[in-house]
């Protein structure tokens, strides 16, 4: 991947993110721009970049590939699914803005 691979202007990335969030995250959470998550207790996606510095998640998603919160299923994801992960919830953030 690109070094602009957290990016959310990075499609390609974004759309990888999306299948890992398909694949990953759906099961707790509300991965798309809309919907709540079917555990309440899970954020929704759109909301978790923006509880992040600069809205980036990276470091806590990077760590909870091996380090996780009680309830969350162990997954491993290789590095270009976990830099698509973070431009997949950069780009479906409500403070993310295409560039025009």
């Amino acid at each position: 991947m690109p070094a602009d691979a957290q990016r959310p202007e990075n499609a390609e990335s974004a759309r990888i993110g999306e299948r890992v969030a398909q694949q990953h995250c759906s099961r707790c959470h509300a991965i798309g721009r809309t919907g709540q998550s079917p555990n309440p207790k899970s954020p929704r996606f759109p909301l978790i970049a923006e509880r992040y510095r600069d809205n980036n998640p990276a470091p806590v998603l990077i760590d909870g590939t091996v380090v996780r919160h009680p309830g969350m299923p162990e997954f491993r994801m290789l590095s270009y699914e976990t830099d698509g992960l973070v431009a997949y919830i950069r780009r479906i953030s409500r403070k993310w803005k295409p560039a025009r």
